[in-house]
């Protein structure tokens, strides 16, 4: 069974939580995935939804507690759905003293040192799993955000990342799922009645022409008529 470790930001939270839960669902007994919450990533969430009246914090917090509260009195069926669901663990925020900033920050990068406190210490948690652990258990650990500038933060501090679209396509492929061929099947379409070329970014593109447009695939059945 494949597993997938992430270390997960509160911006992946308040943008991606649809994702997350349906993960939490498709993925029962297929793939393993765990979720490392540290304490930037909670007092975000808490932030935004006590200030900010955030109805996507509030609705990840209960989500949060759902996976982590565990009670004597819960039903088998309960229990049982626990365990097929995304492991969980929360910081504690003493880990944050035992991280040293020079192994946070190893390319002594100036801007990264003028952060502020909470950024700081989230790219302490994201570099105490990611790089520690992976001594220590053997695990491989991603940091998940949704926002670029963190992403940019983590990339700087050379903590590997990605976004939400990422792990949406890595367990798409793992499972297999009728989506992933179908958009495969697509983009092998595009690529093949186009030309494929790069830009002045580097990234490749495909040209198509305008006279053939291409359909995406869709699900059999009667189209509505007026």
């Amino acid at each position: 069974m494949s597993e997938y470790n992430f270390v997960v930001d509160a911006s992946a939270f308040e943008k991606g939580l649809g994702n997350i839960k349906r993960w939490s669902s498709e993925c029962c007994g297929a793939v393993r995935i765990a979720f490392y919450l540290p304490t930037y990533t909670l007092n975000e969430l808490e932030y935004m939804q006590s200030r900010r009246k955030s109805f996507a914090a509030r609705e990840s917090l209960k989500f949060i507690d759902s996976l982590t509260n565990e009670s004597p009195y819960d039903s088998a069926e309960t229990q049982q759905q626990r365990q097929r669901q995304i492991d969980v663990a929360v910081e504690f925020p003493e880990v944050l003293s035992c991280v040293p900033w020079d192994h946070v920050n190893v390319h002594r990068i100036g801007a990264i040192d003028r952060l502020p406190r909470r950024l700081k210490n989230l790219l302490r948690s994201a570099a105490y799993k990611c790089a520690a652990s992976e001594n220590d258990d053997g695990k491989r650990w991603i940091l998940l955000a949704e926002d670029p500038q963190i992403r940019q933060y983590a990339r700087d501090c050379e903590i590997p990342c990605c976004s939400i679209v990422d792990v949406d396509n890595i367990l798409s492929r793992e499972l297999n799922l009728k989506s992933f061929r179908n958009s495969e099947r697509f983009n092998s379409m595009v690529r093949g009645s186009g030309t494929e070329r790069v830009d002045d970014s580097g990234a490749s593109v495909v040209l198509t022409d305008f006279d053939k447009p291409l359909y995406a695939a869709r699900g059999s059945g009667k189209l509505w008529t007026p």
